[in-house]
């Protein structure tokens, strides 16, 4: 969205641990612990391994996979964050995993093969950040373009490496990545519906907030300008002052004239405390 405050957002630090996990399982190489993590159905029912609906996030990624990942946390990530309630969005992405791991037990509960991957997060927030920008910023600002630029090239990479991969090396990939990305943009459908009140109220504070700053913006800009020309009109009153002087006008009327023409192209900031000095000396001597 738009104002974002400087700080330090959960979805870039749950970004950090899920690459973190990644790479410390990826150079582990172990298919022990592969085994043990990733989403089985087969083993969820019947011997109820319940932690494999929320721990087959964390195993290692492709790369199309990483990169789909990384764009929509670092990038997307925070703008989602802005719209939910205070906790409500890290809370949404732990019951969004263990729905997501649910479901897929539900539908293949006889099946016993492994599951993993983060398709299914990424579209997640993808689809909310569209939702909110298609649904509600875009009554108050332009659609983000680039970004949109961005998010298209970016899963198009990410459908082309998952399809290759999966008919190079005949895996099953493509159907894992298409089926957790559905289930990712039902549920962030889903999610937004539920978190639209609170988003409409949160943007309109906002953009209140934005006209109000930038009336107040408008005035001081307004307030500077008054002050420049009641400036320029004193400048100008000094130099009537000075010629109706002409005892005053001394050797020091040259560097006069060059302190007041630096005031008019550089404003009075640029003024050394010297020149501050001497213009101070020289009211004095035209006022006695």
């Amino acid at each position: 969205m738009v104002f974002l405050l400087k700080q330090i957002y959960f979805s870039r630090i749950f970004l950090v641990i899920i690459i973190t996990t990644h790479i410390l399982f990826y150079f582990l190489g172990n298919n022990i612990v592969y085994n043990q993590l990733a989403l089985n159905p087969h083993l969820v029912i019947y011997e109820i391994q319940i932690w494999r609906l929320v721990s087959y996030p964390i195993l290692p990624l492709s790369i199309a996979e990483a990169f789909l990942f990384i764009y929509s946390f670092w990038a997307l990530g925070p703008k989602v964050e802005n719209c939910f309630k205070k906790n409500y969005y890290p809370i949404s992405l732990f019951v969004f995993i263990f729905l997501q791991g649910l479901l897929t037990t539900a539908l293949f509960g006889k099946e016993n093969f492994y599951l993993l991957g983060t398709e299914g997060l990424s579209f997640y927030l993808i689809t909310l950040y569209y939702l909110t920008y298609f649904r509600i910023v875009s009554q108050y600002e332009s659609l983000p373009l680039r970004n949109m630029v961005q998010t298209a090239l970016v899963v198009f990479f990410w459908l082309m490496a998952a399809t290759l991969d999966s008919f190079i090396y005949e895996r099953n990939i493509l159907i894992n990545s298409f089926s957790f990305a559905i289930v990712g943009i039902f549920v962030g459908t889903f999610s937004y519906l539920q978190n639209r009140s609170f988003a409409i109220e949160l943007i309109q504070q906002r953009y209140r907030d934005f006209v109000s700053f930038k009336k107040k913006l408008e005035e001081l800009e307004n307030s500077n300008i008054q002050d420049v020309e009641h400036s320029l009109i004193k400048t100008e009153t000094s130099s009537i002052l000075v010629d109706s002087h002409p005892m005053k006008q001394n050797l020091t009327e040259e560097n006069l004239n060059r302190i007041l023409d630096k005031i008019l192209e550089n404003g009075i900031e640029s003024l050394t405390d010297e020149e501050i000095k001497f213009l101070k000396e020289y009211s004095k001597k035209i006022n006695k």
